[in-house]
């Protein structure tokens, strides 16, 4: 197949988890046999050709009042505009055009679409081409991406995401199949009314490096070693398990806090951390998880699909897990980890302390471990993408086959 990819970034200029996973998807594509392109956008003036794993990459200049990954902030007026242009942009869509008429693709994957335009699917669907969109959050829905403010999940869109999400719901009619992380993350746009026609699907993204490596024999008696692994921000958590430790009884836990965050608020959490609690800064996921016997995944924000729950299991750790998003989809409570009600310190505490008293972590088979990171085998996901874009297609083929015919139909008296 000719398969065209389409996502806002390349790791290389836009540092995300959808640009590592888009990029890692496109080069297991290209390693099967597949001639794959992947269309970015890029903050310089002319469009840009490279080969990345087996992939062509094409970064397209942007096209709209500034670059939207450079790291500036700009005021809020300026900052709707962009959006109420991005939601629509026809130069970004013309050179998207461009590009398909150069490729010929036979399918057309897009992922996130900032910068690029949901416009694309328009482009795509003037050729002929199938479109399957896959949702790595929550971009389409909302411009901020997390449909999460105030610290509770949006019921609703709220007065500007309505607005801006007028033309993307519209546009959102013409995409073919639809792809959630999470079933989470699908129902919710579905809810929201996006993608009325689309065929929809859940797939895990394509991960790399997730061998299972068993974790050291555990300890029985010694105090259990609590861990937590990602950005230090208030959507993910980590004061809620700041929070959560200070309600235990001292000396029967340690907790290691990696990773980074905006100084104010990681003094707030050192300030509020009791004695116990170690803040390792920048880490890598090797040198922090065969030192745990649980990891916390503390979201109040509904996470997708954290990559960090994998890595745990990689390592045999199981997860203390929010029931937020897609992060119970992730987890097999008694098997990989256990869930706490979101937002709840409490809830959190109770978990915590059970695990302190029953020890049941080195209860936990291996094996639960290997199955579930075996679901996200790289080539059992290429696999399970290439059904996807092969039924699209088809669908695509028969509609189309079937319009002259519909027309005929409506001109014989």
């Amino acid at each position: 197949m000719r398969i065209l990819i389409a996502n806002s970034g390349h790791p290389a200029t836009i540092k995300g988890g959808a640009e590592a996973a888009t990029l890692d998807l496109a080069a297991s594509l290209a390693g099967r046999g597949h001639e794959v392109t992947l269309v970015v956008h890029h903050g310089g003036g002319h469009v840009e050709r490279w080969q990345d794993r087996g992939a062509r990459v094409i970064a397209l200049p942007y096209r709209n009042l500034y670059f939207g990954f450079d790291g500036k902030k700009r005021p809020a007026p300026l900052r709707l505009a962009w959006h109420a242009l991005d939601s629509a942009n026809p130069w970004m869509a013309g050179a998207f055009g461009r590009i398909l008429d150069e490729v010929r693709p036979d399918v057309v994957n897009t992922h996130v679409l900032v910068g690029l335009s949901q416009l694309v699917w328009r482009e795509a669907a003037r050729r002929g081409l199938p479109v399957v969109h896959y949702l790595h959050e929550y971009g389409t829905m909302c411009p901020r991406g997390s449909a999460f403010r105030d610290g509770h999940p949006c019921p609703s869109p709220c007065a500007a995401c309505g607005l801006l999400a007028i033309p993307r719901k519209r546009l959102s009619g013409l995409v073919d199949t639809v792809i959630g992380v999470s079933r989470f993350t699908l129902e919710r746009h579905r809810g929201w009314g996006f993608f009325p026609q689309a065929r929809g699907l859940v797939l895990p993204n394509v991960f790399t490096g997730l061998d299972f490596r068993p974790r050291p024999p555990g300890r029985p008696g010694a105090p259990l070693r609590i861990g937590y692994f990602g950005r230090l921000i208030p959507d993910k958590g980590p004061q809620l398990l700041v929070e959560a430790v200070r309600r235990l009884a001292p000396g029967r836990w340690s907790l290691a806090v990696a990773g980074t965050g905006e100084d104010a608020f990681v003094a707030g959490l050192k300030a509020r951390a009791p004695e116990g609690v170690e803040f390792l800064g920048w880490a890598r996921p090797g040198d922090v998880f065969p030192r745990l016997d649980v990891a916390v995944v503390p979201s109040i924000w509904p996470d997708p699909q954290p990559r960090s729950i994998f890595e745990s299991f990689m390592h045999g750790v199981p997860v203390i897990g929010a029931r937020a998003g897609g992060i119970p989809e992730q987890i097999d409570e008694g098997k990989t980890g256990w869930l706490f009600e979101a937002g709840s310190a409490q809830d959190l505490a109770r978990i915590l302390a059970a695990r302190i008293e029953d020890r049941a972590d080195l209860a936990l088979a291996s094996q639960n471990f290997r199955d579930r990171l075996a679901r996200l085998d790289p080539g059992a996901v290429a696999h399970a993408y290439e059904e996807a874009y092969e039924e699209a297609i088809a669908r695509k083929r028969g509609a189309l086959s079937a319009a002259p015919r519909r027309m005929e139909s409506r001109a014989v008296p």
